[in-house]
C-alpha cells in the first residue's frame, strides 16, 4: 500500500474533488433529514434577510442616483444659460453676444445634455437591472424557504 500524498493541490482527475456535496439549503427539501432540514431553514432565513437588505440597498442607491443626476440638470440649468441669455437679450451688461457665442452655447447645452443623458441612462439601467436580480433572489430564497418550513411542518404533524 503506498502512503497517501500530501495535500498540497487537490487531484482534478478524481471526481470526488470535482463534485462536491452541496450545502443543505441547495438540496430539496424532502431528501433531507431532520436536522440538516432545520439547518437549511436557518441558512435560507440568513440569505434571505441579507438578499434583502442588498435589494433595498441598490433601490435608494438608485433613487439617490436619480436626485442626484435631477439636481446636475437642474443645477446646469440654473446656472448656466441666465448670464448669457441676458447677454443675448441685451438686459445684460453692454456686451452683446454674437451669433458664434449662441451657436456655441446651445451646442455646449446639446452636447452636454446628450452625454449626461446617456449616462445617467446606462447608470439609471445598470442600477434597475441590479434591483430586478436582487428582487429575483430574493422571490426565489424566499420560495425555498417556504418550501423547506412547509417540509418541516408537514414532518411535525406526523
Amino acid at each position: 500500500m503506498t502512503p497517501p500524498r500530501p495535500a498540497t493541490r487537490p487531484d482534478l482527475h478524481v471526481p470526488a474533488t470535482l463534485f462536491k456535496k452541496q450545502p443543505p439549503d441547495h438540496v430539496p427539501a424532502e431528501s433531507l433529514s431532520r436536522a440538516e432540514l432545520a439547518a437549511s431553514i436557518e441558512s435560507l432565513e440568513r440569505k434571505v434577510r441579507s438578499a434583502q437588505r442588498t435589494l433595498h440597498a441598490t433601490q435608494v442607491a438608485g433613487a439617490a442616483i436619480t436626485l442626484l443626476l435631477l439636481s446636475l440638470g437642474g443645477i446646469l440649468l440654473w446656472f448656466g444659460p441666465s448670464p448669457f441669455l441676458e447677454n443675448v437679450f441685451g438686459h445684460g451688461g453692454s456686451l452683446k453676444a454674437t451669433s458664434y457665442d449662441v451657436f456655441v452655447w446651445w451646442l455646449a447645452v446639446i452636447v452636454l445634455a446628450v452625454f449626461g443623458g446617456a449616462f445617467g441612462d446606462q447608470l439609471l439601467r445598470g442600477k434597475l437591472r441590479l434591483a430586478r436580480g436582487w428582487k429575483a433572489r430574493v422571490a426565489e430564497l424566499t420560495r425555498r424557504l417556504e418550501d423547506a418550513r412547509h417540509v418541516q411542518r408537514r414532518r411535525e404533524s406526523e
